[in-house]
């Protein structure tokens, strides 16, 4: 029999799970939940709270202004919830602040994340498996589907994998495989990851936007860092970016070649690399979310899970946008494909104009 919850209880919890995670991470491996529902089918896992995660040491303030008291202070990868929004001067392209419930904190460096229950374990995955979201503030990548296993990764909340393999450890925690497109394929290509951690992103989220819309085009202004989506003459969705700084995204007329719902970013030197990169100039970005490539240089729309500050250049040549915003612009743009899809191909004569100015 299943519990029946309240939603605020359940907030409740989906907030003590998150703060577990953060404070506890091996507690949080072996911390054996509520069993809120009999049937994974009951599971209402679109219930979430948002919190924000701090990506670099943070302070807190008593009004949206840094001449205010402080607070609070958080550091990287610990986590408050977002409670609103407020307008405040700070920067010329970001005024954006965040009420929580440790104060305020200015947006460029709290990635708001939505943080679900404790997921159910799916041990039927099917022979594809599914694409995931990670549903807490993170969750870490291991080499074994044990909390004691060595770590590889730490993916962040809202990063998209693809699940192909599902199993349960000595002590009965389930734990799901992910695959792991690293830029060099290599026979470890594959991280285990906490299955409580990971929300099966249903095929409704997914789907296409306007499918049978004409006449598509993405506009992106470098001047006013931002993107807007047209179908014929009337703009649909409209958005602030952060495009490339050192490496300047690449101006003129493109189109989709490429859709993926998750990518590994990554320009690590190996051995043999032509152009290796500079120290200071060194990704490795794996699960970022809802990749749109406007051509085969890997330049992409994409978002991003290292900052949230958007109306100013910072990438290394593509164009950031929230995860939100990327998701949104991943369903509709042209080519359309299935859920089954790690690529989803085009060529100039089907994918979305994308017109950098």
């Amino acid at each position: 029999m299943a519990y029946t919850l309240t939603r605020r209880q359940l907030l409740k919890l989906i907030a003590g799970a998150a703060a577990a995670a953060v404070v506890s991470p091996v507690w949080h491996a072996r911390a054996y939940y509520p069993t809120l529902f009999s049937n994974p089918n009951e599971a209402d896992t679109n219930t979430y709270i948002l919190m924000g995660r701090a990506i670099q040491a943070l302070a807190f303030y008593e009004e949206p202004r840094t001449s205010a008291k402080r607070l609070n202070t958080l550091a990287r990868d610990q986590s408050c919830q977002i409670l609103g929004e407020v307008r405040a001067p700070f920067s010329r392209h970001n005024d954006l602040w965040y009420e929580t419930d440790l104060g305020y904190v200015h947006s460029a460096w709290v990635l708001p994340v939505r943080a679900f229950p404790p997921q159910p374990f799916i041990a039927d995955i099917g022979p594809w498996g599914f694409w995931g979201e990670i549903a807490q503030i993170y969750t870490e990548g291991r080499v074994a589907p044990h909390p004691q296993a060595g770590k590889k990764y730490r993916f962040y909340g809202g990063s998209i994998l693809h699940v192909i393999e599902a199993t349960v450890d000595a002590e009965g925690t389930g734990w799901y495989k992910v695959a792991d497109d690293y830029p060099r394929k290599t026979p470890d290509n594959f991280q285990w990851v906490l299955a409580r951690d990971v929300r099966r992103f249903p095929r409704a989220e997914m789907s296409p936007i306007h499918p049978f819309v004409g006449n598509k085009r993405i506009d992106i202004n470098l001047a006013e860092q931002s993107l807007t989506c047209f179908e014929g003459e009337k703009p649909v969705f409209r958005t602030l970016v952060a495009s490339g700084s050192k490496f300047p995204t690449p101006t003129g007329l493109h189109h989709v070649l490429l859709k993926q719902p998750s990518r590994h970013m990554s320009n690590v030197p190996y051995p043999g690399m032509k152009n290796p990169p500079e120290p200071g100039d060194v990704y490795d970005l794996p699960g970022v979310a809802w990749c749109v490539f406007l051509d085969l240089k890997g330049n992409a729309i994409h978002g991003v899970y290292w900052h949230n500050d958007f109306g100013v250049r910072r990438s290394s040549g593509c164009v950031n946008v929230s995860n939100a915003a990327a998701r949104w612009i991943y369903r509709w743009a042209h080519p359309i494909g299935g859920y089954e899809d790690d690529f989803i191909r085009s060529d100039r004569r089907v994918g979305t104009p994308i017109n950098v100015t």
